[in-house]
């Protein structure tokens, strides 16, 4: 299917088209078969949505570092 085979789909504005294109982006139900960087990014997105709902699972960057550094060890 083409976005041409949308009913409407012209007449549809640039927010209506992302939104229509997030819907299908999350509606894949492999996302291994997405390309690593666009992975990365729905993965991004998703942490991010997190995040909005509960702020308080972030760290500071004081302890990002901190992390960082055990991690070396």
């Amino acid at each position: 299917m083409r976005a041409a085979d949308i009913p409407n789909f012209d007449k549809l504005t640039d927010m209506e088209r992302l939104q229509l294109a997030e819907d299908l982006i999350a509606s894949v139900r492999n996302p291994e078969i997405f390309p690593p960087d666009l992975q990365h990014r729905l993965e991004l997105e998703r942490r991010w949505a997190e995040y909005e709902k509960n702020p308080s699972i972030a760290i500071s960057e004081e302890q990002f570092w901190a992390d960082v550094q055990a991690r070396r060890k």
